[in-house]
């Protein structure tokens, strides 16, 4: 009987941590971006400052809850509140390249990293599974 990876299941947890808050946070800019592209007038800069709060907001929180519970099989619990911050660092360095998405292809070039980023998300959630089960 095959025993888990405690490192493998908690380097792959914080993958699956950071890529899936960076989804959250960059699905959120894409949102406000196709707001703004209809008519730049009608989003207040009030409106787009919440939105891109709540998608921060959201992102770190996913972050920190993917990667503690992908950890699950991690049994010290400092080690996966660590993982959760690491994850939590790993994620603002991947949202840190939506402007550059944004710069290069507009709206376009954000959707490509959001499908980017959303298929390392599974990718880094499969490795933890397996991981975790190995």
């Amino acid at each position: 009987m095959a025993t888990s990876d405690p490192v493998g299941t908690a380097l792959a947890s914080v993958a699956a941590g950071a890529a899936s808050g960076a989804v959250v946070l960059t699905a959120g800019v894409v949102a406000l971006r196709v707001l703004q592209s209809g008519d730049p007038a009608a989003v207040s800069p009030d409106l787009g400052g919440l939105i891109l709060s709540a998608a921060v907001s959201a992102g770190l929180l996913a972050t920190a809850l993917v990667t503690w519970f992908r950890s699950r099989p991690v049994d010290d619990i400092r080690r996966r509140g660590v993982a959760a911050v690491v994850a939590v660092f790993g994620m603002v360095i991947l949202a840190a390249l939506a402007p550059l998405a944004d710069t290069v292809g507009g709206i376009g070039g954000l959707g490509a990293y959001l499908a980017v980023l959303a298929a390392a998300a599974l990718a880094a959630h499969r490795a933890a599974r397996r991981a975790g089960a190995a």
